[in-house]
């Protein structure tokens, strides 16, 4: 039995763990002791393509959230840590990682980052962490 959606995740996972010294999770842990972390979450999705019609077969989108947590010895280096992971360039950029395979592996016809938000403090297992929500939207075929 396929499940499209866990396979999204799964190539997206994949596809962020290149990003050196990021640890990526596709659920929440109980605990994490290692940062800077990302949880992939399911979000949403909708029925159909972009315009709701699929060629052959059937289409979906769907939305992944992301949540980054950057914990650093103080405020200034968790700022400049988190930065370098919204940046569009360089080592660490989300983007650029994902710009460069679109597929996610092969496990989505396309998906892209499409917004970043919610950047700031959040508390996480009694303690408060610099963080940012990365969404995803992608779109992948699947024969009925």
């Amino acid at each position: 039995m396929a499940n499209e959606i866990k396979d999204a995740k799964d190539g997206l996972v994949n596809l962020l763990d290149n990003i050196t010294g990021l640890r990526v999770f596709d659920h929440w842990p109980e605990s994490v002791n290692e940062f800077p972390a990302a949880v992939v979450m399911f979000e949403s999705r909708t029925v159909g393509g972009e315009d709701g019609i699929a060629l052959a077969g059937s289409s979906f989108t769907a939305l992944l959230r992301m949540v980054l947590l950057i914990a650093q010895a103080n405020d200034l280096e968790a700022a400049d840590e988190l930065d370098l992971y919204m940046d569009p360039l360089g080592s660490k950029s989300i983007e650029a990682q994902i710009d460069g395979d679109t597929t996610w592996g092969g496990k989505v016809d396309a998906g892209k980052l499409i917004l970043i938000e919610n950047a700031g403090y959040r508390q996480f297992q009694d303690a408060q962490y610099m963080a940012a929500d990365f969404v995803f939207r992608f779109l992948k075929q699947v024969t009925t």
